[in-house]
């Protein structure tokens, strides 16, 4: 390749190179025009002080921003305290002398601006040393900027972190801090620390029938009063939903935990009028106290947690406190959550099916799936020990999706089999819990596909007790499982709140009349008349009725008597497992076209 010659370039002409002038040294003139220049910045905050952190020049901003005088000469000579507050004024002195003798500069230092005759304010700033020609250090300089917004939206957005959006409390996050700080001072004094777990009593009634604001209103109220009696140095925190919990610390021996209990409970049940109405809301609470710094923060809340509970189940409106017995039940609790848990995972857990029959040709219709746990240690255990508590420690979904699972399972063994019609069914017992979770109807739907059976086999069991305060969310939900195909009874109707228009608005098919009605139907009039009432306005509204618990040959007569459709109960047939149940009773299935009224299996009416 040619080499080329400076200027030239392939035939371009390239513009000779010229060496720049070299820059002069400033004048004494021109660094005077820069410092006027940058003192005259709009918004910057420049200063310059002596060794005595007196003012010996500063910008038109920091003059009219932070001393609000407006001539240059009503600053020169004076300090920071002559502006500021003795506090502020102080803590600048301190950074500034601490400078002059290190020679080490303060960057970007966020600090409070306190002043005599206006609010407070936020500033960023830089302060580094001022040397004369030699290099001493003669005094400071620096620039302060405003960050008041930006403080004031970090301070927001922790608070907000901290704190509850609807009552203003402390959150669980805060709680659980101040907690381990509480447990932490412990070590170092005499005193202690109690917990009170508060719950409102029945406050999903008020959501339900007045609206989620009149909820948070009586959230803000009851905050308002927690805020009221509590002492200083408390900490009220709500917990999430209608839980709040109460922190005391630094109690000495002789305050007593049961007299704040009683002041809390008391204090939240007093009636107050909101939008008209005259609402009174109660509390249970659960109390515990340690004076042990090395107590754990998550044991304590699970304490106060369980003697709450116990408030609850002794009537509600009141306060328990954690004591070493109730310390034996949460071990015992504790290994029955462990116990059921595991029980699922070995398939502990089984189903026995009792027989239902129709009452007019004594066919076998179908059959109820009842849950048994065969213990490793206590044998069999019937749903009656287990179930209550299940429910009780949210464990219940655990055993009802096995069962419902286990079930379609089964129905699906007997369809392969050609062991029964598509005419027979499979009732699944639900849970009020159950009810109100937003993924049963999915969970339902998915089953019956995985294990290909017909949504109108699978029939849903619901308590009528479980519709207590859950009349909007069941409607809802049994609506869905209803268009789903799934068929659905309402099981011991007669011992709980709802009517018939109740049961025609939740889209029942199927009333099944509680014992207690069978128990007396052959020596009362009265119960033969409900059932017969009850009979008549269930098949006008288009649903069959069932007749659990016979255990008489009058009980069947009567019922089949005032036409009941169907029935169930010890004289019919036990719970079984599912081959017996088909080896004993699979001749007495439906036969299509059939209408032999005879006896074919149920014991004899005479």
């Amino acid at each position: 390749m040619a080499e080329h010659r400076a200027g030239e370039s392939n035939g371009t002409a390239v513009p000779a190179l010229r060496q720049a002038p070299e820059t002069p040294a400033p004048s004494g003139d021109l660094e005077r025009l820069c410092i006027r220049n940058l003192l005259a910045m709009p918004g910057e905050r420049i200063f310059f002080k002596d060794r005595h952190s007196r003012f010996l020049l500063v910008s038109r901003s920091f003059l009219a921003e932070q001393t609000h005088c407006t001539e240059m000469a009503d600053v020169i000579g004076k300090s920071d305290f002559d502006f500021f507050s003795q506090e502020h004024a102080s803590a600048a002195y301190a950074d500034e002398q601490r400078l002059i003798q290190t020679g080490e500069p303060i960057m970007a230092k966020v600090e409070k601006e306190t002043f005599h005759d206006r609010p407070d304010a936020w500033v960023a700033t830089t302060k580094l040393p001022l040397r004369d020609d030699e290099g001493n250090v003669i005094g400071t300089f620096g620039i302060s900027r405003d960050v008041t917004a930006q403080v004031m939206a970090e301070q927001a957005l922790a608070h907000q972190a901290l704190h509850d959006a609807v009552t203003g409390l402390a959150n669980r996050l805060a709680l659980m801090d101040r907690l381990s700080q509480a447990l932490a001072a412990l070590d170092r004094t005499h005193v202690r620390v109690a917990l009170l777990f508060i719950d409102l009593d029945n406050f999903k009634g008020i959501n339900d029938s007045l609206g989620h604001e009149a909820g948070d209103r009586v959230l803000v109220e009851v905050a308002r009063r927690l805020l009221r009696i509590c002492r200083r140095g408390d900490t009220v925190a709500r917990f999430g939903g209608d839980e709040f919990v109460l922190l005391c610390s630094s109690l000495r021996e002789d305050d007593d935990v049961r007299l704040i209990a009683s002041r809390v409970v008391q204090a939240v049940s007093a009636k107050f009028v909101d939008d008209g109405h005259d609402l009174t809301v109660t509390a249970s609470l659960g109390v515990t106290v340690t004076g042990d710094p090395l107590a754990d923060p998550g044991a304590l809340l699970q304490q106060a947690d369980i003697a709450m509970y116990e408030a609850k189940a002794a009537g509600r409106d009141g306060f328990r406190v954690f004591d070493a017995h109730l310390r034996s039940r949460a071990v015992a609790t504790h290994e029955f959550d462990e116990a059921v848990r595991n029980g699922v995972e070995r398939q502990e857990f089984f189903l026995l099916y009792q027989p239902l029959f129709g009452l007019e040709d004594q066919s076998l219709r179908g059959a109820e799936a009842l849950v048994r746990w065969q213990h490793p240690e206590r044998g069999v255990v019937l749903p009656g020990d287990f179930i209550p508590l299940a429910e009780e420690r949210g464990l219940i979904g655990l055993i009802d999706t096995f069962v419902l699972d286990e079930a379609c399972r089964q129905l699906a063994e007997w369809m392969a089999t050609g062991t029964c019609p598509s005419s027979f069914s499979v009732a699944v017992n639900v849970s009020g819990r159950q009810l109100s979770d937003g993924s049963l109807v999915e969970r339902v739907a998915a089953t019956v596909r995985r294990h290909g059976v017909s949504p109108s086999q699978l029939c849903l069991e619901i308590t009528e007790t479980a519709l207590v305060g859950e009349i909007g969310e069941a409607a809802t939900a049994l609506a869905a499982l209803s268009e789903l195909g799934v068929r659905l009874a309402l099981d011991d109707f007669g011992t709980g709140y709802s009517t018939l228009a109740h049961v025609q608005r939740l889209n029942v098919d199927i009333l099944k009349i509680d014992r207690s009605f069978v128990d007396h139907i052959g020596g009362s009039d009265r119960d033969r008349e409900i059932i017969g009432a009850i009979t008549a306005m269930a098949h006008a509204l288009g649903m069959s009725v069932i007749g659990e618990g016979i255990e008489t040959h009058r009980q069947l007569g009567e019922l089949t008597a005032l036409g009941c459709d169907e029935g169930q109960g010890f004289l019919l047939a036990r719970p079984q497992p599912p081959a017996d149940l088909m080896a004993t009773h699979g001749a007495l299935l439906p036969v299509p076209g059939a209408r032999d009224r005879g006896p074919r299996g149920i014991p004899s009416l005479t």
